[in-house]
């Protein structure tokens, strides 16, 4: 059914237009006292946009890009596939968080996922949604923009970027899989290193590690332009 549900999503974003990691043998924790060490106050515009939608559960700002908004999630990964923040229908849609992810803001989920459409036929803005993500395979504008801002609740996170590149829609389902198994894990990270287009930067699986994965069309439609970052912790 799972398989059933990514491959489902991935056609409908499309159609909207929306070096090997070292393995070890055991998962090494990481805890929930460490990550929120780094934690800062969340952007106080999240609250607002509670306000206004309850469907709200988190704030994303990517930095160099004007990707910065209010990300929405519901009972399924349709219900926001071509309505706006406040619910309202729009053929641009907005941000939405995989609908399996928590943003409870009391433990993240392994990887986090949200989506967002790039528009890229003749006459549409492709700044719009998630189109600035293309920035990100270009290897100058990648390396002077490292960090990724999720608030969530009352917090904010860090997120640090450490792959950018084009996956295949049907055959690359382990990369949009909220809670992962071990071996998932180890595949997801496997993926993202192998597809990675930024120089000097690559994961590590880890047990405990928190991920963030921004999904989007590209103008092909098997393909789809994922985004990676992993949760900054205190050294």
């Amino acid at each position: 059914m799972k398989r059933i549900v990514i491959i489902a999503l991935a056609f409908l974003l499309l159609v909207g237009c929306a070096d090997v990691a070292v393995q070890p043998e055991e998962p090494v924790s990481v805890s929930n006292e460490a990550a929120e060490q780094l934690q800062a106050p969340a952007d106080p515009r999240l609250a607002e946009a509670q306000a206004e939608n309850p469907d709200t559960v988190a704030w994303l700002t990517v930095p160099g890009t004007n990707i910065d908004g209010p990300v929405q999630q519901a009972e399924d990964n349709e219900y926001y596939l071509r309505r706006n923040e406040l619910g309202e229908p729009s053929h641009d849609g907005c941000f939405f968080a995989d609908y399996e992810c928590n943003l409870s803001g009391d433990a993240l989920s392994t990887n986090t996922i949200i989506y967002g459409h790039t528009f890229t036929a003749p006459g549409q803005d492709p700044n719009l949604g998630f189109g600035q993500l293309n920035a990100f395979l270009d290897a100058e504008f990648a390396a002077a923009n490292t960090q990724i801002f999720l608030s969530v609740a009352e917090r904010q996170y860090t997120f640090e970027i450490k792959s950018a590149g084009v996956a295949s829609a049907e055959q690359d389902g382990v990369c949009i899989l909220a809670s992962p198994g071990w071996a998932q894990q180890q595949e997801l990270v496997r993926l993202a290193n192998e597809r990675n287009v930024i120089e000097n930067r690559a994961l590590e699986a880890v047990g405990g590690q928190k991920l963030l994965t921004l999904s989007t069309c590209t103008d092909k439609n098997e393909e789809r332009l994922l985004i990676v970052a992993e949760l900054v912790l205190p050294e």
